[in-house]
């Protein structure tokens, strides 16, 4: 008798980083609000109040951890990260995650990458920027 097959990793359909993740619990519909790639900031180390790292994903079976880790992308040191248990009710279903952050540092300008890991194994990774910029009026996302 042959082995049952290991689940193979679910597939990514969305990353995305924002300011914040509004959940409609009426329609299950969720709103991603101030997108972004890079942080401006006058001053470093950059202090951000609350991010979000939104996910998508489908093709999981069962329970499966997921892991994300936030790094400096030229030292792969990591700033601050976390972990959940997610459930695939189906392989067809979406799970959407809205894993969110507050008092996040970036200690100099530079690149910077959300790496997601599922059950150990990288899925997926997502770069940023943080630059240091002249003092400008409507600075949103550095010195919170």
């Amino acid at each position: 008798m042959s082995k049952p097959k290991a689940p193979s990793s679910p597939i990514m359909l969305a990353m995305v980083i924002c300011d914040t993740v509004i959940d409609d619990r009426i329609s299950g519909k969720k709103s991603l609000i101030g997108l972004f790639d890079a942080i401006g900031t006058t001053t470093m180390p950059c202090r951000v109040n609350e991010l979000h790292v939104f996910v998508a994903l489908t093709e999981g079976y069962g329970q499966r951890e997921i892991r994300l880790r936030c790094i400096a992308s030229e030292s792969d040191e990591e700033l601050f990260g976390t972990a959940t248990v997610i459930e695939f009710p189906d392989p067809l279903s979406v799970v959407e995650i809205n894993l969110g952050f507050r008092g996040c540092e970036f200690p100099e300008p530079g690149e910077y990458r959300f790496q997601l890991y599922v059950d150990q194994t990288m899925l997926c990774e997502r770069k940023f920027r943080v630059s240091k910029v002249a003092g400008f009026a409507g600075d949103t996302n550095g010195d919170e």
